[in-house]
C-alpha cells in the first residue's frame, strides 16, 4: 500500500529465508527470532548493569566459549596510553611477517556494552586466523560518558602503539559500534595530526549517521530487531549528524584521506544501506574500499563463530589487512 509520504506499507509479504544462506545460518536466524533475549527488557528499562551482565550471559559468553574452542589464542592483559585492554595472540606465537604489525579492535555494543566478553568474541578468531596480535580496548561508553570519549581513548593507545610500531603496519576494526568507532578514528586521527593507519575494517555498522535507508526497517523486520535504550544517555547526545567527526562520510575531504578500507555487512542487517552509503562515498573520494555482503544474514552475523559465513568474513579480514598493512602507502 502507497501512502501519500512516500512510505510503502507491506501487507501480507512472507519473506522467505534465502537460499544463499548456509543451513546452519537459516536455522540460527529462526531461533533468533522465535525467543526474545532477557537483556532486551533490562535495554528498555534502562538498567545499564543488567543490560551488560545478561546480555554477556545470555548471548557473548557462549559465543565466545564457541571461539575459544575453534581459534587457540593467548590472552594478556594491559594498558596503552591509560587505556585499559585485552591483548590477543595466535597461541602459536605471532609469525616473523607480523611481529611488525598490530590490529587495534574496537568492540560492538550500542556504545554501552561488549567491553571483555565481546571485544574477546571480536579478537580471537582474527588474532588465531591472521597470525597478528590484537589490542582490544576497553574504550569508554555511555551512559557514563559521551563523545567523543571513545575517541580520545583510541587515539591516546594509538599514540602508544606507535612508540613501537610504525603507522601503516597498524589496523583498526571492529563490529557494530566498533565499525563506527574505526571510521570515526580516522577521522579524529587527522584532527590530532596522528599519521594514518595503514588499513581498517567495518563490520555491519554506521559511519553516516545523518540519515536512515532503506535497511533499519527492512533488516529490523527480516534480521534481528534490538530494542532502543531510550531511557539511557545516548553516546552521541548533543552531536551535529553532519559532524564530519560523528559522521565521516559527510566530508569528502576527510574520507579522501582514509586508508584503504573493508565493509562487511548482510542483506538482513538494519545497517546495510549506511555500509553501502559509506562504500559509495569512499570510492567517489578516491579510496580503495572493499565491499562484501552476505545474503540473508543479519546484522553481527560474525559475532556467532561458528557459522560458515562468519569463518568466510574472518578470512577476508584476515587477507585484507595481511595485504595493507605494512604496504607503501
Amino acid at each position: 500500500m502507497n501512502k501519500p509520504d512516500g512510505r510503502i506499507v507491506l501487507d501480507g509479504l512472507a519473506v522467505p529465508q534465502s537460499d544463499f544462506a548456509s543451513e546452519a545460518a537459516r536455522t540460527e536466524l529462526a531461533q533468533m527470532r522465535a525467543k526474545r533475549p532477557p537483556y532486551y527488557d533490562a535495554i528498555e528499562a534502562g538498567d545499564i548493569d543488567r543490560i551488560r551482565t545478561l546480555w554477556d550471559e545470555y548471548d557473548t559468553l557462549p559465543a565466545l566459549e564457541k571461539a575459544r574452542a575453534l581459534f587457540p589464542v593467548n590472552i594478556d592483559t594491559a594498558e596503552f596510553g591509560g587505556v585499559r585492554a585485552e591483548v590477543v595472540t595466535p597461541a602459536g606465537g605471532v609469525p616473523a611477517a607480523n611481529r611488525n604489525r598490530v590490529l587495534i579492535n574496537l568492540h560492538g555494543g550500542g556504545f554501552i556494552a561488549g567491553a571483555h566478553a565481546r571485544a574477546l568474541l571480536e579478537a580471537v578468531p582474527i588474532a588465531s586466523i591472521a597470525g597478528i596480535k590484537v589490542v582490544t580496548l576497553d574504550y569508554r561508553m555511555a551512559p557514563e560518558h559521551v563523545f567523543p570519549a571513545a575517541s580520545e581513548d583510541i587515539a591516546n593507545a594509538y599514540r602508544a602503539l606507535l612508540k613501537d610500531y610504525p603507522a601503516g603496519s597498524i589496523g583498526l576494526y571492529g563490529c557494530s559500534a566498533g565499525g563506527t568507532l574505526s571510521a570515526e578514528a580516522v577521522a579524529w586521527f587527522q584532527k590530532e595530526k596522528l599519521p594514518r593507519p595503514g588499513a581498517i575494517a567495518m563490520i555491519c555498522s554506521n559511519a553516516s549517521r545523518m540519515g536512515v535507508g532503506d535497511s533499519m526497517p527492512l533488516g529490523r523486520a527480516l534480521g534481528v530487531s534490538v530494542p532502543q535504550a531510550t531511557k539511557l544517555r545516548w553516546y552521541f547526545d548533543g552531536t551535529d549528524a553532519n559532524d564530519p567527526l560523528v559522521s565521516p562520510s559527510a566530508s569528502t575531504e576527510v574520507l579522501a584521506k582514509f586508508p584503504p578500507t573493508l565493509l562487511i555487512s548482510a542483506s538482513r542487517d538494519f545497517f546495510l544501506s549506511h555500509t553501502t552509503h559509506f562504500h559509495l562515498q569512499l570510492i567517489k573520494a578516491g579510496v580503495e574500499a572493499q565491499l562484501c555482503i552476505w545474503d540473508g544474514l543479519w546484522h553481527g552475523f560474525v559475532w556467532s563463530p561458528s557459522l560458515p559465513e562468519s569463518r568466510e568474513a574472518f578470512d577476508i579480514t584476515a587477507k585484507f589487512f595481511a595485504r595493507h598493512l605494512g604496504a607503501q602507502p
